[in-house]
C-alpha cells in the first residue's frame, strides 16, 4: 500500500485543497506541519523536498510531489476508488480548464492576505527580522513587491491589482457554477476543492459580502454546500488556529469598505 506523508500548513490555501481531496477519498496520511508564519518553509531540510519554499509537499513510497493542483491529479489517478473528477470527457475538460485558471489566480491571494492581515501580525518584528524575511524570497521582483506591501498594506499597487482580479475571479465563478450547485459535475470534486480555500480566505478577511446571497447567489449557495460536507471540519476548520482567524477578521474589518470597493471596480 502506498504511504503518504503531507507537509502542509493549516491555514495555507494550497494545503487545504489537498487535505480536502485526501479526506474525500478517505486516504490515511502522516501529517507534517510546516509553519509558514515561523518561516519553516525556508529551512534547508524542507527546501531539499520543495525548492520553491512553499507548501504542500506530498511524499510517497516512490517520490516527492509538489504543486498542489498536480498533487490533486496524482491522488485521483493513483486512488480512483472514490473519483474526484466527473466521468464525462467534456466535464473533465472543464475541471482541467478551471484548475488552470485557479493556478493563475493563486498569485493574487498572497498579496491580498499579506497586505490586509499578515503584515500586521509581523509589525512587532525588528528591522533585521523583517529584512531576513525578505532575503528568504528568491525572486527579486517578488521580494520588492513584498517590501512595498510590508510598507503600504492595502495601498500597495500589487494589493490593489490583486483585489480587482479577485472581483473578476468571483464573477467568473458565479457564471460557471452548474445547476447541480457544484462547479463541474453533480458532486464535490477537484474543481470545488481547488476553489474553496480562496472563498474561505475572503470570508476570513471579512470580505464575504462580495459573495452574499444578494450579490453572487450561486457562490453563496455553493459555499454553504461545501461547508456542510462531512469531512470539511477535519480537512479545514480543525486546522485553523481560532486566534489567527479572529485576527484576520479584525484586520479585514478595518479595510473592508475599501477592499470591497476595489473588488467591484471594472
Amino acid at each position: 500500500m502506498t504511504s503518504l506523508t503531507l507537509y502542509h500548513h493549516g491555514p495555507s490555501t494550497c494545503s487545504q485543497k489537498v487535505r480536502l481531496i485526501l479526506e474525500l477519498k478517505k486516504l490515511p496520511y502522516e501529517s507534517k506541519e510546516v509553519n509558514l508564519l515561523a518561516g519553516e518553509q525556508h529551512a534547508p531540510e524542507y527546501v531539499k523536498l520543495n525548492p520553491n519554499h512553499v507548501v504542500p509537499t506530498l511524499v510517497t513510497n516512490n517520490g516527492v510531489l509538489i504543486e498542489s493542483n498536480l498533487i490533486l491529479e496524482y491522488l485521483d489517478d493513483a486512488f480512483p476508488e472514490i473519483p474526484a473528477r466527473p466521468s464525462l470527457p467534456e466535464d473533465i475538460h472543464k475541471v482541467r480548464l478551471w484548475m488552470k485558471q485557479i493556478d493563475n489566480f493563486q498569485q493574487y491571494t498572497g498579496p491580498i492576505t499579506y497586505g490586509i492581515a499578515v503584515r500586521r501580525l509581523q509589525m512587532d518584528k525588528s528591522d533585521e527580522e523583517k529584512q531576513a524575511d525578505l532575503d528568504n524570497i528568491p525572486d527579486p521582483l517578488k521580494r520588492q513587491a513584498r517590501k512595498e506591501t510590508m510598507e503600504k498594506g492595502i495601498e500597495a499597487p500589487i494589493v490593489i491589482n490583486s483585489l480587482k482580479k479577485a472581483g473578476e475571479f468571483l464573477n467568473h465563478l458565479e457564471n460557471i457554477i452548474e445547476d447541480s450547485g457544484w462547479i463541474a459535475g453533480d458532486k464535490f470534486g477537484l474543481a470545488d476543492a481547488c476553489t474553496l480555500p480562496y472563498i474561505l480566505r475572503f470570508d476570513h478577511l471579512s470580505l464575504s459580502e462580495a459573495f452574499s446571497e444578494n450579490k453572487r447567489p450561486k457562490i453563496n449557495n455553493w459555499y454553504k454546500k461545501v461547508k456542510n460536507l462531512e469531512f470539511f471540519d477535519k480537512a479545514v476548520t480543525n486546522l485553523l488556529p481560532p486566534p489567527l482567524v479572529q485576527m484576520m477578521g479584525a484586520f479585514g474589518d478595518e479595510v473592508k469598505e475599501e477592499a470591497l470597493k476595489l473588488m467591484e471596480e471594472k
